[in-house]
Formats: structure tokens, C-alpha cells, sequence
């Protein structure tokens, strides 16, 4: 399932909470999403009110990021451009860090400077 989706501005809305609103009720909440010019992006799946967030925002604030965009034609392309970039980001970071680098290379330096064993 998509973590996001674009809302289509007339089906109800339901919040984490299990508040249910309609869609004048969520737009009376967020009043940008009842200008025609905003495409809404909502959360993905039956709770789609876990998140509000515009399109155009969104793509801006990740392409600043690194998303590439160059190859989305639609919408959804876009929000699965944006799925992959987040999941990419997340993903665990094998490469030691700084810190441990440190480490390791003061722990050479002391093994070298011990007297050789006989």
C-alpha cells in the first residue's frame, strides 16, 4: 500500500484518532484544500488522515533534498519518487562512522606501540 495518496477533495476523511470528517469538514480544517489550485496529499490507505501536505510542496521541499524528479509525468509518479527517496534514506548505513573510525585507528596505534611478544 502507498504511503501517500492524492486526495480527490470530496471522500471523508478518517484522522488517527477515528474522527471522521467530510470533506467540507476537512477542508473547513485545512482551508488550502479547498482551492482548486492545490493538490492535497493525504495519507495512504483507510486512516488517511494520518497526514495533510500539498504536492507542490512536498516535491519542492525533496527535490532541495536529492529526489529526482526528471522522469514523473503524473502525480502519482511523483509521490512514488518520493516514496522511494524516503525508503532509500531510512535504510541502514553500513559504513562506519566517523567516530568509529577514530576508534579504530587509536586502538592501531596503541596495538603498534606495544613491545613485540618473544
Amino acid at each position: 500500500m502507498s504511503r501517500y495518496a492524492i486526495w480527490n477533495k470530496q471522500d471523508p476523511i478518517i484522522t488517527p484518532i477515528g474522527e471522521v470528517l467530510t470533506a467540507a469538514q476537512w477542508k473547513e480544517r485545512y482551508p488550502v484544500a479547498a482551492l482548486d489550485s492545490i493538490k492535497v496529499v493525504c495519507a495512504g490507505g483507510e486512516i488517511n488522515g494520518a497526514f495533510f501536505g500539498t504536492l507542490g510542496q512536498m516535491v519542492e521541499m525533496y527535490s532541495n533534498q536529492g529526489c529526482d524528479f526528471s522522469s514523473c509525468v503524473t502525480d502519482e509518479e511523483k509521490l512514488a519518487a518520493i516514496e522511494a527517496f524516503e525508503e532509500e534514506m531510512n535504510k541502514p548505513n553500513d559504513m562506519p562512522s566517523a567516530e568509529e573510525r577514530i576508534a579504530a585507528a587509536m586502538e592501531y596505534q596503541v596495538m603498534a606501540s606495544l613491545p613485540d611478544a618473544e
